[in-house]
């Protein structure tokens, strides 16, 4: 799985960061992996004894933190910006969170679909 990962990496090389972030996201060992597949949205997200479902924000913290805006506000020397109490100023808070998890909703991995040859189960020399 990991291995996906950094092809991912490799083969968009030179390719935008949005062309990269797109395929981290579309990729179905990180749909798993950061559990954004089979998340649903807090409308249809009732289990079948009634409890209420919000979505999973574990992908959204992770494209947060890890790959767009970090945890804390900098300076564009890369230092971190500090709060009246002295505090570093978080980029980002739960109401944020919440928000971007609900477009991570929705996802399934599809089934592997076969090459013709597999489908017709018939042996070509």
């Amino acid at each position: 799985q990991h291995m996906y990962y950094y092809d991912i990496f490799v083969k968009n090389a030179f390719a935008t960061y949005r062309d990269v972030l797109k395929r981290v996201a579309f990729s179905s060992n990180m749909g798993r992996q950061l559990s954004h597949s089979g998340s649903t949205s807090v409308r249809t997200g009732m289990d079948a004894s009634g409890v209420m479902r919000f979505p999973d924000e574990n992908y959204a913290r992770e494209v947060m933190q890890l790959e767009t805006i970090g945890l804390e506000l900098m300076e564009m020397d890369g230092t971190v910006i500090l709060d009246r109490m002295g505090l570093p100023v978080p980029t980002y808070d739960i109401n944020n969170i919440l928000s971007f998890a609900r477009v991570w909703t929705g996802f399934e991995i599809a089934s592997r679909r076969g090459n013709n040859e597999e489908l017709d189960n018939i042996e070509y020399s």
